[in-house]
């Protein structure tokens, strides 16, 4: 009731018989998530689709959805909106107020690849701009590297992981 797209055992298993490595289906499988997430068969991994699919779409709670949609359509990155009448008694103002991220104080490092379909450059571009300790921001090199690759990627470790961890050994 409160969820958008609840995870069910039913359709974890449906995607690992359908897109399975055995099945002829697998690269309808493929398809699906590059059409959400952008194209690039060169970093996908095959034996993988099959628990990918086990996991997708992954629930969200159904605010959380809406919220997300709110943002996208206002072009904001603010609270919760509420409608007029609410927001003038939660936050005073007919409108959600932005988020401050200038406020951020932990340092800050943005990794993001032009392919991304779900995390567009211009919107990671545009948060670097606003962030309040924002220490580099790096563009992952591979032109085709999408929004799965920086889990399931073939090459992840050298075009993110590796550079990610010397980071973090610096801190």
């Amino acid at each position: 009731m409160y969820e958008f797209l609840p995870q069910r055992s039913f359709l974890a298993d449906i995607g690992g018989v359908l897109c399975g490595d055995d099945s002829l289906l697998q690269p309808l499988c493929a398809n699906a998530l590059f059409a959400i997430c952008g194209f690039n068969q060169k970093q996908m991994n095959a034996s993988l689709i099959p628990i990918i699919m086990g996991h997708t779409p992954a629930g969200a709670a159904t605010k959380q959805f809406l919220h997300y949609t709110q943002q996208v359509n206002s072009g904001h990155f603010r609270q919760y909106d509420y409608g007029l009448f609410a927001n003038i008694g939660k936050y005073g103002s007919a409108y959600p107020p932005d988020y401050q991220m200038k406020k951020v104080v932990a340092p800050v490092y943005l990794y993001y690849s032009r392919n991304d379909w779900l995390s567009h450059e211009i919107d990671v571009i545009r948060l670097s701009e606003e962030l309040g300790n924002l220490k580099d921001k790096f563009i992952i090199i591979d032109d085709k590297f999408n929004h799965l690759d920086y889990l399931y990627g073939i090459d992840v470790y050298e075009l993110l992981y590796k550079r990610v961890i010397a980071l973090m050994k610096q801190h």
